[in-house]
């Protein structure tokens, strides 16, 4: 489990700017930013889900990466004009893709939780000025598709799905026993 552990920390190393923020409400979003990826690395080491681990690593990945790459190839100033890369918010990619991989993983009930603070990390992300709700719901976005794309359910007997077509919509579940 190094491997994974490494790239957690690559990430978190990105987003280091923990001691350079300005505000209190700067630092506590670079520190949620921080402790709700821990958190799912701790809930997989709790469950002794190396398998877990793995898909953590690879979400959080492809949305850093997936951020990284938008950032670069849209260039959309930051609304107090402290960054040319706002769009979309890295931290809100970073911290959906935690609560999707919770709620993906292991369920509503951490889910709800993990949610709730990445929620919150968007929220101030947009009360300091350093992005609008259109950053942080693109954000939003690539951390939550990254965990639904790369992330089970770690109970396998029951599995969900949505699906659509042009004229419909449906869940589909699907139980083993």
């Amino acid at each position: 489990m190094k491997l994974p552990f490494t790239i957690f920390v690559l990430i978190a190393t990105l987003n280091s700017s923990v001691c350079l923020a300005d505000t209190d409400k700067n630092r506590q979003a670079d520190i949620l930013t921080l402790a709700l990826p821990a958190s799912a690395y701790l809930l997989t080491l709790n469950k002794q889900d190396e398998q877990g681990v793995w898909m953590l690593a690879k979400s959080l990945g492809l949305s850093a990466v997936s951020t990284l790459v938008l950032n670069s190839i849209i260039d959309k100033d930051s609304p107090n004009g402290s960054s040319s890369d706002a769009f979309p918010s890295g931290h809100a990619a970073i911290v959906f893709g935690s609560a999707g991989f919770i709620q993906n993983r292991y369920g509503w009930r951490p889910g709800i939780p993990a949610y709730v603070v990445a929620s919150y990390v968007g929220w101030l992300r947009v009360e300091t000025d350093d992005h609008d709700y259109a950053d942080v719901a693109v954000g939003a976005a690539v951390g939550i598709i990254s965990s639904y794309l790369l992330t089970n359910a770690f109970d396998n007997n029951v599995r969900a799905s949505v699906w659509a077509d042009d004229k419909s919509l449906g869940l589909q579940i699907q139980v083993q026993w």
